[in-house]
Order: structure tokens, then C-alpha cells, then sequence
């Protein structure tokens, strides 16, 4: 029924052995992968390739206002795996705003060094509409050569992409599981479409099946 979790917000595991161990080899893959501040806090997740011999990909956290926990995996593991965090250019100007008492302006400035001493790069991004600019946000990452990158957002983060136009193609894992909730997650959130005439379309949909499960891969035509 298109959940991600139940209304309880546990969602391991979903899927069986097998799709897990595809989307472990989609890591491997691809040269970087991202994931909300949202996604972090309710998973603490590494986000690592897990395979025999893989390769990491390189680590992006969406944090419009720097919320990441330096008790998190990510942040503890940031020396071993290249880690970058996105934080919008206005939180960088609350810490250098002159109009900031003096200790206020401190602690932004040792928080920020913390990460940094801890392998976290910071990368400020421009802010749209209280969020990452994901546009902004792939111009900075194309000029680091991160050129192919796997969203394992949540649906907010999943739509704010499918928003911005910034995503290719569409990886959808589906169990043969039913967990109902009006307040269960589902894979996209956010605003949505007014009309099924405004829906993203996909096209040249492949379906595979893995174990029990099924996966369907789709280009996103209208981006």
C-alpha cells in the first residue's frame, strides 16, 4: 500500500533479503548518496555500502539549519567516509550577523567546528523556500565531480527533488505487505500534484523480482 513505515515509524524491515542487497549494490554504484536531516534523526543510519569489496559513496546530508547530531553515525564515522553536509547560506549569516550577541555568534562558530574536526565538510548552499536549494545544491556538487547520485530521502526530501526536477530515474521496492495508517509515511510527501494531469510521469518501466519482493525502475519523463 506505498508505506514506508508503520504509524509507528518502524520500518525494518520492509523489504527481504534480496531487494536489501540491491540497493547495497546501487551504493556501490553511485558515486555519492543523500539523505534529509529527517531521515538521520528518526534512523541514525550509516549509509555505507555494506557488500564485500563495495565502495562508499560519498555522503550528503540535506540540513538547512545544521541539526545533525555529533552523536550520530554519520558524524562519528565522517573521518573513515567522505561526508558533506548542505546548510543553507542564511544560517552562515546568522553566525556572522553582527546583530547576534557575541556568545550566540560563538557557539554557531564552535558548533561549526566540531563538525569540521570530526571530517564533516560544510557546505553552504542557497535556501528556497525554508529548505535546500536542490538545484543550487547539484551545481556545487556537479563542480566537486559528484555526477550521479542516489536519494534515499524521506518523502519530503522525495518530493522536494521530484519538485526541483533534479531526478532521472525511480527505483520503487515494493513487499507484498499491507500496513495501513492514515499517518503511516509514504514515499512522497510534501505538497503533491493538484490534478492526475500534473502527476510526474515515468517511462520505461523494468520490473525484477526479488524474492518476495518486486522492484519496478522507471526514467522520470517530465522533469
Amino acid at each position: 500500500d506505498g508505506k514506508i513505515a508503520t504509524y509507528s515509524g518502524l520500518s525494518k524491515w520492509i523489504t527481504g533479503e534480496k531487494a536489501r542487497e540491491h540497493v547495497q549494490n546501487l551504493r556501490h554504484r553511485y558515486k555519492a548518496i543523500m539523505a534529509g536531516i529527517g531521515t538521520v534523526l528518526a534512523d541514525d543510519p550509516l549509509l555505507t555500502c555494506r557488500i564485500e569489496g563495495g565502495v562508499n559513496p560519498i555522503r550528503i546530508i540535506c540540513d538547512t539549519h545544521l541539526k545533525l547530531p555529533l552523536e550520530s553515525q554519520i558524524v562519528k564515522t565522517a573521518k573513515e567516509v567522505p561526508t558533506i553536509v548542505a546548510v543553507s547560506e542564511r544560517y552562515r549569516e546568522t553566525a556572522q550577523s553582527e546583530a547576534l550577541p557575541e556568545t550566540e555568534k560563538v557557539s554557531i562558530e564552535e558548533k561549526i567546528g566540531k563538525y569540521e574536526e570530526n571530517g564533516i565538510e560544510i557546505l553552504y548552499v542557497a535556501e528556497k523556500n525554508g529548505h535546500i536549494d536542490l538545484n543550487d545544491l547539484m551545481q556545487k556538487l556537479g563542480e566537486r565531480s559528484i555526477d550521479s547520485i542516489l536519494l534515499e530521502g524521506g518523502g519530503i526530501l522525495n518530493w522536494s527533488a521530484l519538485e526541483s526536477g533534479i531526478v532521472n530515474k525511480v527505483y520503487a521496492y515494493i513487499a507484498p505487505k499491507l500496513f495501513g495508517g492514515a499517518n503511516a509515511k509514504t514515499p512522497i510527501e510534501g505538497m503533491g500534484t493538484d490534478s492526475p494531469a500534473h502527476a510526474v510521469m515515468l517511462g520505461n518501466s523494468k520490473v525484477t523480482k526479488l524474492g518476495d519482493d518486486f522492484l519496478i525502475e522507471s526514467d522520470v519523463v517530465n522533469t
